[in-house]
């Protein structure tokens, strides 16, 4: 039967053909049937969301007020058990030392003994040489954990 401007279309999603009164247009573009083909836009869609400001206000870097440094006063070579520093201030006994090698890698250890000048005796033996000048890390720490009698290399 002709109806006047209801012409036949093809659903988009099923493939079945219908009249013209019987499909609408979705959101997605797509012309499909009323009958089962046709979906609303999901609410969610349409959701406002608020700006999250994640600027920090005053952005500065962490500084470790636990970590002092000194530098190296003489070239320190592979296998060394002691280096001599600019600066003993702040080093203990079994005070944690980082040595930075030439090769940019730091040499973690810890002190044998109280120093009492600028030469320092370390538990291990360096594993790389060192230039003068290379910077060295003291991490200050609170000795009354680790003193005893009997501590050595492999209990630190």
């Amino acid at each position: 039967m002709y109806i006047p401007k209801d012409y036949w279309m093809v659903c988009d999603r099923c493939g079945g053909v219908y009249r013209r009164s019987e499909m609408r247009k979705e959101w997605t573009g797509l012309w499909v049937c009323k009958r089962g083909c046709w979906e609303p836009r999901h609410p969610q869609d349409f959701v406002k969301t608020k700006i999250d400001e994640q600027a920090v206000e005053v952005a500065r870097p962490d500084t470790d007020s636990d970590i002092l440094t000194t530098t190296l006063a003489s070239n320190v070579s592979k296998d060394a058990t002691s280096i001599v520093v600019s600066s003993y201030s702040g080093i203990l006994q079994y005070s944690s030392i980082g040595i930075t090698l030439d090769d940019g890698t730091v040499f973690q250890t810890y002190t044998d003994e109280e120093p009492t000048s600028t030469t320092i005796a370390i538990a291990t033996p360096i594993w790389g040489d060192a230039a003068s000048g290379n910077t060295v890390y003291i991490y200050a720490h609170s000795n009354d954990t680790y003193l005893t009698d009997d501590l050595d290399a492999d209990d630190y």
